[in-house]
């Protein structure tokens, strides 16, 4: 902790905070035991509306890393950072065009029971090791050290007391209440991080003299690049890596893949509900940029000292200047009510997936006569168990300087195999089984051979010291293209999928699904058109 950052919170900022806290286990505890059966409990009885699973989509990727990671990549690159989150809004157009439908087709509790209809049991198994291994050793993880850190840094109270209050508290909630639990307070706590992060934004902005004032100071400071969302290809944040590493590759599995976000949609009342939230989401994924990574840009314009205990410059610190620099009292419980918000969000999202994960593709897959009650029991069970680990493993995620980028990176590299067999089991009925066990194992041996390489001074292979190859976004597109290489070599040299896995699984069109008429279509094509123009329109601006 750095105690000259520590604030002092005055009583209408502990009762903020206090009424935040309320509501939230209130409202968590209202769905305790109105749950009949492992459906109702792990997909909240399939009745989620599209407004609901929107707020969720967002919030539940909005974490405590987001405000720290973004503000010190706006601080330290400028909104390029920003790259990730309109990324995320073409990401989404795929999950409610051509995913969405298809899960709810085959009314799955997850993902990997998904790929197992496609590619065999054996890919479900890995598929569900790596999303609990993800869970536990970097999101979780990752999610509470920054959060704690920056609450310690802003508050003083004890590091062990936040990290392990945050992570009982929201264990509470989503043990007892579900995925409906999950995202009801989801719901309410984008709303906050929404509210209280355009309030910091809105006085730094004005703080710095309005847009005007700030380019004006970057210019004066030399660093008006800050202001551009488009770099060129030898930039670590390259324009063209974002569209291959992150849109094509890591982004789409995060987006349209990933169990901890596709859950609420999994849970969605029908394809309708499912789409329309997807779309909402898309647009509530614009707003980020301007309340999470500008505020890092004010603070590279106004000179904020961010120099940590060793004298270095520690951009993981800027948040925590910029509230103690910017807000007065009896606003800085908002901001933290927010900060809150967006962790809690996050982890019991985490919590919820990782128990659906062990009770329907651990135990239920292998012990199919296992009652419902006891599948929830289970569940419960493995939650407790990934809140600890995650706690546990905490001190190893302190040792990177760039939180943002770690967590980044190690979703690039390692969702690569896992993001080609799924985007081509959707296209290409040929793959096979065969073919996604190459793609994986080729992609998982690649990531590790470029991560190691990128780590490693001078390199490990020369052809990799190519300044285009500098980022891990194309790096990870290298890793993927290797891995659809080894999917469609070994899939056309073995025999075809069953007929009814080419046909009745993985057969993509654009039609009707479940609770949708020709007009929810027509509509629901019209506002992702709105939503492609007006992203793409928002890159061009900021080019």
């Amino acid at each position: 902790m750095s105690p000259h950052l520590t604030i002092h919170l005055s009583v209408a900022d502990y009762l903020i905070i206090l009424i935040y806290l309320v509501v939230t286990i209130t409202l968590g505890l209202h769905f305790a035991r109105r749950w009949k059966g492992s459906e109702d409990f792990f997909l909240a009885g399939r009745s989620l509306t599209w407004p609901i699973i929107g707020l969720s989509l967002f919030a539940t990727n909005i974490s405590a890393e987001h405000f720290v990671g973004l503000a010190a990549g706006g601080h330290r690159e400028g909104l390029v950072q920003g790259c990730y989150e309109w990324m995320a809004c073409y990401c989404l157009l795929m999950l409610a065009g051509v995913f969405a439908p298809q899960y709810l087709k085959h009314k799955v509790f997850t993902i990997p029971e998904y790929f197992e209809k496609r590619y065999g049991a054996q890919v479900r198994m890995l598929l569900t090791v790596y999303f609990l291994v993800m869970i536990i050793f970097t999101k979780s993880s990752v999610a509470l050290y920054s959060g704690t850190r920056v609450l310690c840094d802003l508050t003083g109270w004890d590091f062990q007391f936040i990290l392990w209050g945050i992570g009982i508290f929201t264990a509470v909630y989503t043990m007892v209440g579900g995925l409906a639990a999950v995202v009801y307070t989801d719901a309410l706590q984008a709303i906050i991080l929404i509210g209280g992060s355009m309030m910091l934004t809105g006085l730094g902005m004005d703080q710095v003299g309005g847009w005007d004032g700030l380019t004006e100071r970057l210019q004066h400071l030399g660093k008006t690049d800050l202001l551009s969302m488009v770099k060129g290809p030898e930039s670590n944040s390259s324009f063209i890596g974002f569209i291959l590493g992150n849109f094509l590759v890591g982004g789409m599995f995060y987006w349209c893949m990933d169990q901890v976000n596709v859950q609420r949609v999994l849970g969605a009342k029908n394809v309708r509900e499912a789409r329309l939230g997807a779309i909402f989401a898309g647009f509530l994924k614009i707003i980020p940029v301007f309340i999470l990574v500008l505020p890092g840009v004010i603070a590279a314009a106004l000179a904020l000292d961010i120099h940590g205990s060793n004298g270095a410059a520690d951009y993981n610190r800027t948040y925590s200047v910029l509230v103690q620099t910017l807000l007065p009292a009896g606003l800085k419980g908002l901001v933290l009510a927010a900060l809150l918000a967006a962790l809690m969000s996050s982890i019991s999202s985490m919590y919820n997936s990782a128990s659906t994960l062990v009770a329907r593709d651990l135990v239920a897959r292998f012990r199919p006569e296992t009652s419902q009650r006891t599948q929830i029991l289970i569940g419960q069970f493995a939650l407790i168990l990934v809140m600890v680990g995650g706690i546990l493993t905490t001190p190893l995620i302190g040792k990177y300087t760039h939180l943002w980028e770690y967590l980044q990176e190690v979703t690039a590299y390692f969702s690569v195999p896992f993001a080609v067999v799924g985007l081509c089991g959707v296209f290409i009925r040929r793959v096979n089984r065969s073919g996604a066990y190459a793609a994986i194992l080729t992609g998982v041996a690649m990531s590790a051979l470029l991560m190691t390489d990128s780590h490693t001074q001078g390199g490990l292979l020369s052809i990799l010291r190519h300044p285009y190859l500098n980022s891990f976004l194309t790096r990870s597109f290298l890793c993927a293209f290797m891995s659809f290489i080894a999917l469609i070599t070994v899939s056309l040299l073995t025999p075809r999928p069953a007929e009814a896995v080419q046909a009745g699984v993985f057969s993509f069109s654009w039609k009707r699904g479940e609770g949708e008429s020709n007009r929810d279509l027509r509509l629901a094509g019209i506002w992702m058109a709105v939503l492609f123009i007006t992203v793409t329109t928002l890159f061009w601006i900021f080019r």
